[in-house]
């Protein structure tokens, strides 16, 4: 890993569906599976990480009066019939599907950080992350970008699954990363506009690479 030189950094190799201790001022809850290739091929576990590592991860928060942040994701509003989805769109999402395990797992978590809010004042925060790309991306990540880096690489032809009228929503890691801090952070320093200005970046980006071509 590129950070083990880093005496800040620190790995600790733990499975989230068990309780875990650590003094933390803030936690940023980003534990699951993101590609559909991936989070079926234990959709059990999947359910698990997001429902019971939301539990633990609050719990943890609750006790060291923490403030949490949990990395949702635009599969919360399932196969949506209102485009684009605003926050307050609540989904339409099939319970029963091969992807349900990871729609209805993020649902459930976001619903846990709101109870853990409402009934023991825990601090939180949920993001709904889009696609996000960047470096160290899987080749095997069966999702768009990874597939058409790959396939260009390759020399291939590539590949658009459907009539290639639907559009994305991209976002890179620096980004994200620089999103979650600062809105973890907003409500208690004040930086409500810093995080705005970015969003409007990642908005901008959007909206240009989509004059380009619709993906």
């Amino acid at each position: 890993m590129h950070l083990m030189d880093n005496h800040h950094f620190e790995v600790v190799r733990h499975d989230v569906t068990y309780p875990y201790s650590a003094e933390v001022d803030e936690i940023y809850n980003l534990a699951c599976p993101a590609s559909p290739i991936h989070y079926q091929h234990d959709s059990i576990q999947t359910a698990k990480t997001s429902v019971m590592g939301a539990i633990n991860m609050l719990g943890l928060a609750m006790r060291l009066d923490a403030k949490i942040l949990q990395a949702s994701t635009s599969e919360v509003y399932g196969d949506p019939i209102v485009h684009p989805q605003p926050e307050s769109y609540w989904g339409n999402v099939n319970p029963v599907g091969y992807r349900s395990c990871y729609d209805e797992g993020k649902r459930c978590a976001e619903t846990l950080f709101m109870d853990y809010h409402r009934q023991n004042n825990v601090r939180v925060k949920i993001i709904r992350i889009f696609n996000t790309y960047g470096p160290r991306m899987l080749p095997n990540d069966g999702r768009v970008v990874s597939n058409f880096v790959v396939q260009a690489l390759q020399n291939q032809d590539i590949t658009i699954y459907g009539s290639g009228n639907q559009t994305r929503s991209f976002q890179y890691v620096d980004d994200c990363i620089a999103v979650s801090y600062t809105h973890l952070r907003a409500h208690e320093t004040g930086r409500n506009l810093v995080c705005r200005l970015l969003l409007e970046k990642k908005k901008n980006k959007k909206t240009k690479t989509k004059t380009k071509r619709e993906i």
